[in-house]
């Protein structure tokens, strides 16, 4: 088989295989449509690539319906015993354990056993240590996070880590260690704790150390994250590619040298590509077995293998057969940034570098290049953001790292325990120098040299994007070739389109069990409540309100309006307040936290780029306190209306349903579904299409109650349960509402959880179908409509 051919095959079948785990499942009934009629398709020659096509989509689906059976059914409230060993160093916080568990046995349940569990256990005892094997009463979860359109997807990134639950331990008494550390694991805590204690008088030096040498990057802290990825340097403290390749050439290196006394040629190339992979797997054994690290190693193998048996493959089809056999063994790789980027930087390094010539400085300068405006497509889509200042910090960065700092602190690391304090001597330095760069980092932030946030990640911009590149290294004296980085101008300098006048963007963004909107008008911003905080010290405006405002180039909230006082709606003020600018805060219960704060209430009206705000409630001088006297805000465009309503209950909804002067298109129910709001008298005087629930999914407090479900329905609105279908988009125009998207229903993957899980409370399904069926569960003793 020629090489074209074979490329070409191998190719289809990858696209085959990426369609499978990448195309939204909105376009799944295409595929049902067509796949009875691609075998006639298929038998026509030339397009034979179609059916290899189609093996690659037809393995990809079975491969993640194996994923998918994996995950635990529902969640019981009977603990479940798991037994299993600790496959992660675990992280700590004051009150809570976090470490992945790989389970070998689950007890009491007849449920396939997930291929690793993240697990969190409350308090500080018993201790859990990598390696350690135990027994664990838990509550199991499937993998499921809030859905948001933002770039990072939390349950997108379970399923390329191979967690197939997540969960808590629930009876500490009940857990038994029955094995001490051993393995990979414990040795990586071992020789993180060695750098520790050799290296007492650093920080951050420190913390780099460990994660360069064990992997370990618990100690690094938000700045130093933030550091990172404005200089574009975040690749130098993850042990993939890089750092697998420079320990393999060392070895390879380290082995042509040892076996020089070796007759043979062949010998020797043996022991040296020999020497080169045992060192590769060495140091990918001490990052355990990361999955970067995994598919280095692949793509290094593959590269090995090829040379032992004297194979001369282009490099090219090298890295199409280390895909493959990536790609084979675990197709959520698909799903990771470090997939792409990966594979991306060596496809430019192997794209620049041919037919090219060059020395020191000049090609380093070139391959540099080249990787920092390669990259960025990628960059923007999976970080929204683009490091220009890498470009030359890397040079100085990658020969720095690659040549003094990973050989030393691997070798100071191997000598800790026969010259301690050499070895001490040795890390401590390095981690100083590490030190002196980061100042040096933070020197250029402090200077407003940082990285560039990527708004415009819409399909057109980014194939424009991937074909600049793409003409950039084209051999040189291509016609026109200089102007390929005109085609990534639209991404790394635009920015968002503007809403036209007269017309709003509203979202509700999935906070759980809490509430937080975001309206955007042409030129300005206002937001409805920031979502809960949590006992953790986190909170849900820094994991989804903030970086939806960043995802779209919003740097400042002209308006923000804490609906009252309660934790589900004021909790990430603070998160917010620290990120981004806000101007003037209104709110219905007096915050310690926003001392010049001002009181909403009814009768304040105002107009932002032709759309209209009203408060509807409280009143003037009020003495309301929590839910009621919660502020409830109106927005009007010439053809749309929608309602906000905060805690709201029956008594204050019967005054709004009064005062409403027409209805409205879209209400949001108040109290998140509670029995206690959304009433009839509001529904009807209010006449939505459509009602958005802001309720947790699978919240403790059984929210939204069956009886607000069903006079949402009976009243003839669309439902949109955020804790169901995420978060929730649409536009207000003159021509009324338009382009309504819900993002777990419309941008899911397979392996994203379903809308259709319901919530399984008390261990009964609550009814979602748009008609009443009399005998569901949760309505069984209601009256239906018209009764």
């Amino acid at each position: 088989m020629r090489y074209s051919a074979s490329s070409r095959i191998i190719t289809a079948f990858l696209i085959g295989l990426l369609i499978a785990v990448l195309l939204p499942m909105r376009w799944a009934g295409f595929w049902l449509l067509v796949l009875p009629f691609l075998p006639l398709i298929v038998l026509r020659p030339p397009l034979s690539w179609v059916g290899v096509s189609i093996a690659g989509l037809l393995f990809g689906l079975i491969w993640q319906g194996w994923a998918l059976s994996l995950r635990p059914a529902v969640e019981r409230s009977q603990a479940i015993i798991i037994t299993g060993e600790v496959v992660s160093l675990p992280t700590e916080t004051p009150n809570r354990q976090r470490f992945i568990l790989a389970p070998t046995t689950l007890d009491n349940v007849n449920w396939p056993v997930p291929r690793r569990i993240r697990l969190s256990l409350y308090g500080q005892t018993p201790r859990v240590a990598a390696g350690e094997r135990w027994q664990l009463a838990v509550r199991l979860r499937r993998p499921r996070g809030y859905f948001n359109p933002v770039r990072f997807d939390y349950e997108r990134w379970l399923a390329s880590e191979h967690i197939d639950a997540t969960g808590y331990v629930v009876d500490h008494s009940s857990a038994i260690r029955l094995s001490q550390s051993q393995g990979v694991h414990d040795w990586r805590e071992r020789v993180a704790g060695k750098i520790a204690t050799l290296t007492p008088s650093l920080d951050q030096g420190r913390a780099i150390l460990q994660g360069l040498v064990s992997g370990d990057r618990r100690g690094f802290s938000d700045p130093t994250w933030a550091i990172l990825r404005a200089t574009g340097t975040s690749h130098l403290v993850a042990i993939s590619g890089l750092h697998i390749g420079l320990i393999a050439a060392l070895g390879y290196w380290l082995g042509k040298i040892s076996a020089r006394a070796l007759p043979q040629r062949a010998g020797q190339r043996f022991c040296a590509i020999s020497a080169g992979l045992l060192a590769a797997l060495g140091y990918a054994a001490l990052s355990g077995f990361a999955l970067p690290a995994q598919r280095a190693l692949i793509m290094l193998s593959v590269v090995a293998i090829a040379r032992l048996m004297g194979w001369h493959a282009p490099l090219s089809r090298v890295l199409l057969v280390a895909a493959l056999i990536i790609l084979m063994l675990d197709p959520a790789a698909a799903l990771s940034a470090g997939f792409w980027l990966s594979f991306g930087a060596v496809a430019l390094i192997i794209g620049v570098s041919r037919g090219r010539h060059g020395r020191g400085v000049q090609m380093l300068w070139r391959l540099q290049l080249t990787l920092v405006l390669g990259l960025a497509p990628l960059s923007a889509l999976f970080f929204g953001q683009w490091s220009p200042l890498g470009l030359v910090v890397n040079l100085l960065a990658v020969p720095l790292f690659s040549l003094v700092v990973v050989p030393g602190a691997l070798l100071a690391s191997a000598l800790a325990w026969l010259l301690p304090a050499a070895a001490g001597i040795a890390l401590t330095g390095l981690g100083f120098a590490i030190e002196r760069l980061l100042d040096g980092g933070q020197w250029l932030l402090d200077s407003g040299m940082g990285s560039v946030a990527i708004t415009t990640t819409d399909p057109l911009t980014l194939l424009l994007a991937a074909l600049g590149v793409g003409w950039w290294i084209l051999p040189a004296g291509t016609p026109l070739r200089g102007l390929s980085p005109v085609l990534m101008l639209p991404l790394l300098a635009g920015s968002p389109a503007s809403l036209p006048h007269a017309s709003a963007r509203i979202t509700w963004l999935e906070v759980g069990q809490g509430n937080s909107v975001v309206i955007e008008t042409r030129t300005q911003v206002q937001v409805v409540d920031t979502g809960p905080s949590w006992r953790s010290g986190g909170s849900a405006a820094a994991f989804t309100l903030v970086p939806f405002l960043r995802n779209h180039g919003i740097n400042a909230v002209d308006r923000l309006t804490i609906t009252h006082g309660d934790n589900d709606h004021r909790g990430g003020l603070p998160a917010l307040a620290e990120a981004l600018a806000i101007g003037r805060i209104d709110r219905g219960e007096p915050l310690d936290d926003a001392p010049r704060s001002q009181p909403c209430h009814r009768g304040q009206h105002w107009s932002v780029d032709g759309v209209d705000f009203a408060y509807l409630w409280p009143p003037r001088g009020h003495t309301f306190q929590g839910n009621n006297a919660s502020c409830v805000l109106l927005i009007s465009t010439a053809g749309a209306r929608v309602l906000l309503t905060g805690d709201i209950e029956h008594e204050v909804e019967r005054e709004i349903a009064a005062r409403l002067e027409r209805p409205v298109d879209v209400l949001e129910a108040a109290h998140h579904g509670s029995a206690t709001s959304t009433s009839a008298a509001l529904l009807t005087a209010a006449q939505p299409q459509r009602v958005i629930i802001s309720a947790g999914y699978r919240n403790p407090y059984g929210m939204p109650h069956a009886a607000v479900l069903r006079r949402v329905r009976c009243h003839g609105a669309v439902v949109n349960d955020l804790g169901r279908v995420g978060a929730v988009t649409l536009r207000l125009d003159a021509h009324g509402i338009q382009s309504p998207r819900a993002a777990r229903r419309d941008t899911r993957r397979l392996l994203n959880e379903s809308p259709q899980q319901g919530r399984f409370q008390n261990g009964e399904e609550i009814h979602y179908h748009q008609r009443f069926v009399r005998n569901a569960p949760t309505e069984a003793k209601q009256i239906t409509c018209g009764n």
